[in-house]
């Protein structure tokens, strides 16, 4: 099957984007204690797996042809696997050259970093972002800032580069052409798609949340100046028409004062602080209440899209991950991973795993996982020191 194949209008829609933090490994394992990673559309979000270098993963069945990466994953012992799992890979691409996707979802996008030195002893992190492009099955260079795809992979959210920006645009995924401009009366910085792939939150800022200020002459140590985060939007898709909500500083000061807002998981509420204690929105900007359906996790991946079982820790000093039943909280499965970011169905995840034997722990690249552990494929070649300046981020959409 070719890569453009697996993006068929027939396929299932799903519901969340996951981005990959480039310091996710990081804080994955940063002195090989507890994971917290943030949940949400940035996270997120980002393998070669620890046993699975040099060797086949036994649930690799269908041989590759010349200019065709995609393969069947099977798990025969998993019973709620409804069937053979469509993976679509580059395992020695780094970054991946062609479509990368497991299941339910896709590498829509990824992008690389740098800081840019502004001022003296003041720099700017600048992204440069690739989105997939279905015409040619790989992912194309773009001129913007910021993006964020939609489920279903037709759609995209633009931000110029010039940050924040007082618009946004809405890019049609089939000719990468924007087909709307949304104007703003606040400048905004970051956007991410509602679950159901129908609405825009946009980030407001009254500064560029990204500069940093080397506060040692040697660069070593920075601190990042309040952006003035001061509330968010909310764009309908389809029409273009804003809604700005303003949160009080107060309230802003909760969280760290660059945290991008964030959609809960139904996509009912909006988070303005991440971890241990999230504030929650409606959609009207007012005060709310934690949505009903939510789980205690620092895995990016959250729950299974069947609503049985959730992402969450392992035992230190990992790597290691595990999946537990949301009812009972009982661990079903163990993975030697760094982090699960996302389902690809409800019997496999897309993991980000540590190559070789991890001795290095920022060495690593995407990988497809079973609940158990036990079957593993390699998605993506691996990213050498993946906090590093230059190295590539990626970006997980529904498909």
């Amino acid at each position: 099957m070719k890569p453009e194949n697996l993006i068929s209008e027939t396929l299932r829609e799903w519901a969340e984007e996951a981005r990959v933090p480039p310091d996710l490994a990081g804080r994955a394992l940063r002195g090989r204690v507890r994971r917290r990673v943030r949940t949400g559309a940035m996270a997120a979000a980002a393998a070669a797996c620890v046993v699975a270098v040099g060797v086949v993963a036994p649930g690799l069945v269908a041989d590759r042809l010349p200019g065709d990466r995609s393969a069947v994953l099977t798990d025969p012992t998993a019973s709620t696997t409804p069937g053979p799992l469509e993976v679509s890979a580059d395992p020695e691409g780094s970054p991946p050259r062609t479509f990368v996707a497991a299941g339910r979802m896709a590498m829509s996008a990824y992008y690389t970093w740098k800081e840019v030195e502004i001022a003296e002893r003041s720099t700017r992190r600048e992204e440069t972002w690739f989105l997939y492009d279905a015409r040619t099955g790989g992912y194309v260079k773009t001129p913007w800032g910021r993006v964020g795809v939609a489920r279903g992979m037709r759609h995209a959210v633009v931000l110029e580069r010039e940050q924040p920006a007082r618009r946004l645009g809405i890019l049609d995924m089939a000719t990468h052409e924007v087909v709307r401009w949304v104007d703003l009366e606040k400048p905004v910085s970051y956007v991410t798609w509602s679950p159901d792939g129908t609405k825009v939150l946009a980030t407001a800022y009254e500064r560029d949340p990204t500069i940093r200020e080397n506060v040692s002459e040697d660069g070593t140590s920075s601190s990042i100046p309040s952006p003035g985060r001061n509330g968010f939007y909310v764009v309908d898709g389809a029409t273009g028409e804003a809604s700005y909500h303003a949160v009080s500083a107060t309230d802003a000061m909760k969280g760290p004062g660059t945290e991008p807002f964030r959609w809960s998981e139904d996509g009912t509420r909006i988070s303005g602080s991440c971890c241990d204690s999230p504030e929650y929105y409606d959609l009207d900007g007012k005060p709310a209440g934690a949505p009903e359906r939510r789980v205690e996790t620092f895995q990016q991946a959250g729950i299974s899209p069947d609503g049985r079982l959730y992402a969450a820790d392992g035992a230190p000093p990992g790597p290691q991950t595990t999946v537990r039943d949301v009812q009972t909280g009982k661990i079903v499965g163990t993975q030697p991973m760094l982090q699960l970011m996302a389902w690809a169905d409800d019997s496999h995840l897309i993991a980000l795993g540590c190559a070789g034997t991890c001795e290095n722990e920022f060495t690593n690249g995407l990988v497809v996982v079973s609940v158990d552990g036990k079957e593993v494929a390699r998605l993506t070649g691996d990213r050498d020191n993946s906090q590093r300046a230059g190295n590539w981020v990626p970006v997980l959409t529904p498909r």
